[in-house]
């Protein structure tokens, strides 16, 4: 079986795109994405191949910009069109984004099957246009099926298998070693998605500070290349007994999920997936510019059951995420109910059902 998988852009998009590819083997699997997307670094170090299309999203802010958009999404569907007349694929697979438009329009008119999935607990517009499109619209959370009609498929959010199919306790092991951390101290981890955020960061900076005395606390904080030189001049003005390690970027999140007994992190759909796998509780800090306020839904979803507390942007200071975050670490019969309830809703097979999905609309 021949597969075509388009999403690019951003890691939330291209990650499960990976991990639906690997669950697809041995099917010949084509990825495609965008000339400046991190799929040109993730792809060719999965072993993919990956065709690129000249493609940009839809600012919704800036209307006036629709006809120079229109015009290059006619003509990424060109591209998309000669690169399924060189993958031959039985099915495409759109994974949200504005690189899925233009495959899955090219595969309708080539009479391919497609398949669509959303890792969002809202309908994206790019999804949203290719519904009439797709034969099935699998979906991350159950929530959503009420937006997807008879086509619609609860799957969950596929994960890279590197985090489902760990050695945690080699995990921890190695990650105690590479984060130099102390085992018998509860640890923090702090981090904002592929591309860090200034608010988690700024919040969790002023942790050095009001933690500086404590001898039974560490943090490990993921900040982001962009912010790692100005958060470290500031760390340097810290000192005390508080183990705190920040660095820029983790290649072995499996490393730092074993280690942490708590997540202070943003809301993104990889990220809760990721989560409810490892059953690691967490203090949700959503996004908060997002038309539909997605990451904070997807807060709240953690949060209803019992598996996450959701503090808003604009209410995540340093002071509140000090009380937080300390009270719940230092809370051991609290941290292990929401574990439960974060296990629960994990979908480690989320890639498999995806990938049956798939099979069964290409034939």
């Amino acid at each position: 079986m021949n597969v075509v998988i388009a999403g690019g852009g951003t890691a939330g998009h291209v990650n499960p795109a990976l991990a639906l590819a690997h669950a697809l083997e041995p099917a010949a699997v084509t990825m495609v994405g965008t000339v400046k997307g991190v799929e040109t670094r993730l792809v060719p170090a999965a072993g993919l191949p990956l065709e690129t299309i000249d493609v940009v999203g839809f600012d919704r802010g800036r209307p006036w910009a629709f006809p120079s958009v229109a015009g290059r999404a006619g003509r990424a569907m060109l591209q998309a069109r000669k690169v399924l007349r060189r993958a031959r694929p039985d099915v495409v697979v759109g994974m949200g984004g504005y690189v899925s438009l233009p495959v899955c329009a090219a595969a309708r008119l080539s009479g391919i099957p497609s398949v669509i999935h959303e890792q969002n607990i809202v309908l994206g517009l790019a999804n949203r246009t290719c519904k009439p499109l797709a034969r099935r619209v699998a979906v991350s959370f159950e929530e959503t099926l009420a937006q997807t009609g008879h086509k619609g498929v609860f799957t969950g959010n596929p994960v890279l298998p590197e985090l489902v199919e760990t050695d945690r306790k080699a995990a921890r092991a190695a990650g105690l070693t590479t984060f130099e951390l102390e085992a018998n101290r509860k640890t923090l981890l702090v981090f904002g998605g592929s591309l860090g955020a200034r608010r988690v960061n700024e919040a969790a900076l002023g942790l050095a500070q009001r933690w500086e005395d404590r001898v039974d606390l560490q943090v490990v904080h993921i900040c982001g290349r962009a912010e790692e030189d100005r958060l470290r001049s500031a760390l340097q003005q810290a000192s005390g007994e508080l183990i705190y390690r920040l660095v820029p970027y983790v290649a072995r999140m499996a490393e730092a999920y074993a280690v942490a007994d708590l997540a202070l992190c943003r809301g993104g759909a990889t990220t809760v997936a990721e989560l409810s796998i490892w059953g690691l509780p967490a203090v949700i800090v959503p996004y908060p510019h997002h038309r539909d306020r997605q990451q904070e839904r997807h807060g709240r979803v953690l949060a209803n059951h019992g598996a996450a507390q959701v503090l808003l942007d604009a209410d995540a200071d340093a002071d509140r995420v000090a009380r937080i975050t300390g009270g719940l670490l230092g809370d051991d019969t609290t941290r292990a109910t929401m574990s439960k309830a974060m296990l629960d809703l994990g979908r480690p097979d989320a890639a498999a059902a995806l990938a049956s999905v798939v099979r069964e609309a290409a034939t």
